[in-house]
């Protein structure tokens, strides 16, 4: 009896070793109602998340919502602290984002949410649909391994359907991003189904891509182009 205790007491110890082996520490950047969001889920799928934005000192609220294992930061603490980079902001800053990666990005996967919008994100939001969304990042992002998702569906649609086995695109080109973007977006709740990073454009509101998807109708849509 004690040595079949003792074999369990082992086994549980390994698993707890292995599920916080598989933790990420995800930094959110724009800790907004989609990136509120997204970083609550990932709480309660067991890994660590650091919301950042302009004003931490008034993210306590969300950390205590998200739980034990969120925690608030600068931009520049979420740029060195996190294994992989969630970008949240509306598109018109990311200029001023931009600059406060440079150097902290090397190597990392970025994550963007972040969409262009003309009306709301001017020049800077102009140029990037006119150049394309995932030319206009890789400006921004050089050296980081870029994935986008999340982009045309709302923060209480991913709460509400979160678990329902909905699928949505991750769109990226190297194995890095494509892997982690993947990972997010199945954490999260939802079937990831890959795309190339040159189709990103697609998965903007409005666009073919965009919204949530049966997995096999989205996969439909992989060579459609």
């Amino acid at each position: 009896m004690f040595r079949l205790l003792v074999l369990l007491f082992s086994g549980l110890i390994l698993c707890a070793g292995q599920a916080a082996a598989d933790s990420l520490k995800i930094s959110v950047i724009g800790a907004g109602k989609v990136g509120g969001t997204l970083g609550t889920l990932w709480v309660k799928a067991g890994h660590s998340v650091m919301f950042s934005s302009r004003h931490p000192e008034e993210l306590s609220e969300l950390v205590k919502t998200a739980g034990a294992n969120a925690q608030a930061g600068s931009v520049d603490d979420a740029a060195k602290w996190g294994d992989v980079i969630v970008l949240s902001v509306p598109y018109g800053a990311m200029p001023v984002v931009a600059e406060q990666l440079k150097g902290h990005l090397n190597g990392k996967v970025v994550f963007s949410t972040s969409n262009p919008f003309s009306g709301r994100d001017g020049d800077t939001g102009r140029k990037a649909l006119e150049t394309g969304v995932s030319v206009a990042d890789q400006q921004y992002l050089p050296g980081a391994h870029l994935v986008r998702g999340f982009n045309a569906i709302g923060y209480m649609a991913m709460k509400d359907q979160s678990g329902d086995g909905k699928a949505i695109p991750v769109f990226a080109d190297d194995a890095k991003a494509r892997e982690m973007g993947e990972r997010l977006v199945r954490d999260a709740g939802f079937v990831p189904v890959p795309f190339p990073l040159a189709r990103a454009a697609e998965g903007l509101p409005g666009g073919p891509l965009a919204g949530v998807w049966t997995e096999a109708d989205l996969k439909q849509k992989q060579n459609s182009k």
